[in-house]
Parts: structure tokens; C-alpha cells; sequence
């Protein structure tokens, strides 16, 4: 599974619609995430400024070929991404 972001929104203080290509099983389709930010602070173990974030969003898995044994396993799973960056020292 591979995701690449083309658009950002932020809908709210904490919180974004992510837009991009989802890669999945060989097939790449436009799917829009729901994203929230966790918070920001110096990370104890590495020292560097981390920001935290969450992505989630639901795809139909037989839209990605990903057809074995549908209708009898659900065709909806939800997708969550779940990020640190951390700030470069200089």
C-alpha cells in the first residue's frame, strides 16, 4: 500500500482532509483521508521537535482488486496512517 498526498485542507484548528493517490494491490485510485494533529513537543528520546498526526479514511477493497472471498468478508476497511515528523537539527 503506498499514499501520496495532493492536497491539504484544514477544516479546524486540529484537523485537515488529506486528498491523494492510494496505491493498492497494483491499482491506484483518488481516496480523501480525515486527518487530525496529536500534538508537538521536543521528543525525549531523539531531542528533536516532533509533530504527531493521524489519517484515516475507509476504501472499498474489490476497487483495488482485491476481491478473494467478497461478499462474504466485508467489502469496507478503514485505512489509518499514523505519523511523526521530526525537525531536522541544524
Amino acid at each position: 500500500m503506498h499514499f501520496v498526498s495532493t492536497k491539504v485542507v484544514k477544516t479546524g484548528p486540529k484537523t485537515a482532509t488529506i486528498s491523494g493517490n492510494l496505491t493498492l494491490h497494483g491499482v491506484t485510485k483518488p481516496v480523501t483521508l480525515n486527518a487530525s494533529f496529536n500534538a508537538a513537543a521536543v521528543n525525549p528520546l531523539s531531542k528533536a521537535y516532533t509533530l504527531g498526526f493521524k489519517a484515516s479514511g475507509r476504501i472499498k477493497r474489490t476497487d483495488f482488486g482485491v476481491s478473494k472471498y467478497a461478499p462474504l468478508v466485508s467489502d469496507e476497511t478503514t485505512i489509518t496512517i499514523t505519523s511523526a515528523f521530526e525537525k531536522k537539527a541544524n
